[in-house]
């Protein structure tokens, strides 16, 4: 018996801490295109990640370019089959950002990172991460910096 409650006990002191991982991203669409017209879905990180005692009960994660925040994530889901999690970031609001902009033409690393909140045995616990991927900002017609 006492064997067994041993992984539970290591298991709630590393939670009691929060949790700290680097994790693989992948941003999508790897191309975002600002004078894009029309409905089109949002920005969504795809992060790389095991998060006991899922689902997310809140969040705050940043996406940067080359180091400078554009947006903060409006949704989080954990895919608890794939163990993922899916960061949405609105499309429009980065489109309209002078420092997204500032980019057009260029290929910029997007850092995802922050916080998530899961619920591990009645105890809100937070995870931290951070990855990045590349990202291509497209402007049909403007010159890159």
């Amino acid at each position: 018996m006492k064997t067994k409650q041993w992984p539970v006990v290591f298991l709630v002191i590393l939670l009691a801490v929060g949790l700290c991982w680097s994790e693989t991203v992948n941003v999508n669409p790897h191309r975002i295109v600002l004078n894009a017209q029309g409905a089109s879905d949002d920005v969504q990180a795809n992060v790389r990640i095991f998060l006991p005692g899922a689902p997310v009960l809140d969040f705050a994660v940043t996406l940067a370019f080359d180091g400078v925040v554009v947006a903060e994530a409006e949704s989080a889901y954990y895919c608890v089959l794939d163990d993922i999690l899916l960061v949405g970031f609105d499309r429009t609001t980065l489109q309209n950002n002078p420092d997204v902009k500032a980019l057009a033409n260029t290929t910029v690393t997007a850092t995802v990172e922050g916080t998530v909140w899961v619920d591990v045995a009645g105890v809100l616990t937070p995870v931290s991460f951070s990855g990045s991927d590349t990202v291509e900002i497209l402007a049909p017609g403007a010159k890159g910096k």
